[in-house]
């Protein structure tokens, strides 16, 4: 007979498995140091993953459900569309920061994720586009300059992609030295000023 599954249990899990992914390293990570971790015996482990490959591949989807939630949290906001967009863009900073560190552990991670869930990459990429042209489109109907909600919601997401690396992998910008969050609101400042009320180009 199956066990139960409790959804309390499961969140310790992947948070025990993230935490201890980032920081030892998803090779020396296993699955007895997971239940060690979360308070729980291996058999435990066992009933909500079979191996570590789902393990990484739940530690990954859980990000994406966190970056889901945050861009449901900004879009529910009673902000200003501007004051949304800052609000998702640095709480996204925020979330991935760990996940963008140029540790063993990030690295490993980072690559497991490429390897064995894929997709959640694009997912993550896509979140954020439509989040983005969502807020957008709030804003040019509030009087923002904003021409093309789809088209500039994907220009913010290649101007900020320097902020959001995946760990170990070098990116290809502008910037001689390392971003960091006060860069990240630099940008977010220059664009407001672009984007205050105007008379948009027909």
């Amino acid at each position: 007979m199956a066990r139960p599954r409790s959804q309390e249990k499961e969140k310790a899990l992947i948070d025990a498995a993230t935490e201890l992914f980032l920081k030892q390293g998803v090779c020396k990570t296993t699955i007895k140091d997971i239940a060690e971790q979360a308070d729980v015996a291996v058999g435990t482990v066992y009933v909500y993953c079979k191996d570590k490959i789902e393990v990484i591949r739940r530690v990954a989807f859980a990000f994406a459900d966190q970056h889901k939630a945050l861009a449901e949290e900004a879009l529910g906001s009673r902000k200003k569309p501007m004051g949304k967009l800052q609000a998702y863009i640095l709480g996204l900073y925020d979330l991935w920061l760990p996940f963008g560190e140029n540790s063993q552990g990030s690295i490993e991670l980072a690559q497991a994720v490429i390897k064995f869930a894929p997709e959640t990459l694009s997912m993550a990429e896509s979140e954020f586009v439509r989040t983005v042209e969502t807020i957008l489109k709030e804003g040019r109907a509030t009087g923002l300059r904003i021409e093309s909600p789809k088209e500039e919601a994907r220009w913010i997401a290649l101007a900020t992609s320097p902020f959001f690396p995946l760990a170990g992998m070098p990116q290809k910008h502008p910037f001689s030295s390392q971003l960091n969050r006060e860069d990240l609101v630099g940008f977010l400042k220059w664009l407001e000023r672009k984007m205050k009320p105007g008379v948009v180009k027909k």
